[in-house]
């Protein structure tokens, strides 16, 4: 990791385990609420079925794909500069109020599941410790480096 960077590993480690935190509570109050409704869920194949493929769950992929994207980030030995505070703004523009399709499915849930908003106080105060501007913020879609996946030869 750059110097500059590199200083904020602690604190990115520790927003990306607030972020997968208030993504693993706000799973279950999902799927208590989709129970409530009459609808059945199943084992945990089903539910990941579920949460990959009902429109139910769909709001919740932004969040979802983030902490990929965070936990692929997190596995590089360098980062350019201003990807901490890209990191910042990307959960902040998920945890914050502002309009977006996710936050008004996500808000009722601060205010319903106590969980929630817990994970969520974490959350903003973990993301605190974050860089919050750079001269050039790193942009999300370039922090991983794609792969080139190359075929294999046959074996004979």
């Amino acid at each position: 990791m750059s110097n500059s960077e590199g200083v904020h590993k602690p604190a990115l480690l520790e927003a990306a385990e607030a972020l997968r935190e208030v993504h693993r509570v706000l799973v279950r109050a999902v799927r208590l609420q989709y129970e409530k409704e009459g609808n059945s869920v199943g084992g945990p194949g089903d539910l990941l079925r579920l949460l990959t493929e009902d429109p139910y769950f769909a709001w919740l992929h932004p969040m979802s794909e983030l902490i990929v994207d965070l936990d692929a980030l997190l596995a590089q030995e360098l980062l350019p500069p201003g990807t901490v505070a890209g990191v910042r703004m990307e959960i902040d523009r998920l945890a914050r109020a502002g309009g977006s399709p996710f936050w008004e499915k996500y808000s009722p849930f601060l205010q319903s599941a106590p969980q929630v908003a817990v994970a969520h106080g974490r959350l903003r105060q973990a993301i605190k410790a974050l860089p919050e501007k750079t001269a050039h913020l790193h942009e999300r879609k370039k922090w991983v480096t794609p792969r080139v996946h190359t075929k294999r030869s046959s074996r004979s």
